[in-house]
């Protein structure tokens, strides 16, 4: 998967928009392995906007196909580009996955990035799969979560969850799951944590 994240110069926010729904990702999608592209803009946390591209595996973006887009950027991809602000480029391989996705794309996400001390790392990963996304998956407005490792970015870990209600995040369902389990033991060892819920504005 690869997942941008960023921020556009607010003068330049509704052609950038126009710019990613009728360029960018229409153009990506054409090179042979970009399975879906997706955007989201931010209604809890930053930056704003948010571009998930599902991959038939990291090495698309090593392509010759991929490598002839990225090289040879469009008269707008050139215009466009140099507003983009606080941007943050991530490509990740799934290592987890609980619930199921719905028949058409959840509403909003969550994405959740953070890291981990090496020496705390499978204590981390044990608490993760087992406590903490099967208890916030069993809340009334999540569909499911995925995690990823990076291939490439930082932070090393990121957790996607799947939602049909922006504010699931916010209720006490969540609150409570959230401290589900050995969360209290691990909390020391969540280092930095990044999140944001986002609703999806492409496809609309």
């Amino acid at each position: 998967m690869l997942v941008i994240w960023t921020d556009i110069a607010p003068e330049w926010e509704v052609e950038f928009n126009e710019w990613y729904d009728k360029e960018h990702i229409p153009q990506l999608l054409g090179v042979p392995g970009f399975q879906t592209g997706r955007r989201y803009q931010a209604v809890d946390g930053k930056p704003k906007y948010i571009a998930i591209y599902q991959l038939a595996d990291e090495n698309v973006l090593k392509s010759d196909a991929f490598r002839a887009v990225r090289e040879n950027p469009t008269t707008w991809t050139r215009k466009i580009t140099p507003q983009f602000r606080a941007t943050q480029r991530g490509v990740f391989r799934q290592i987890f996955s609980h619930g199921n996705s719905p028949e058409k794309d959840a509403e909003f996400v969550l994405t959740v990035r953070l890291n981990t001390p090496a020496d705390h790392e499978k204590d981390f990963n044990d608490w993760y799969n087992e406590d903490h996304i099967p208890a916030l998956v069993s809340v009334p407005g999540v569909y499911c979560a995925r995690r990823y490792t990076a291939v490439e970015g930082d932070p090393k870990y990121l957790a996607v969850y799947e939602m049909r209600d922006g504010g699931a995040t916010k209720s006490p369902a969540w609150e409570q799951a959230r401290l589900f389990g050995r969360t209290a033991q691990i909390r020391p060892y969540l280092k930095d944590l990044q999140a944001i819920v986002a609703k999806r504005i492409f496809p609309a």
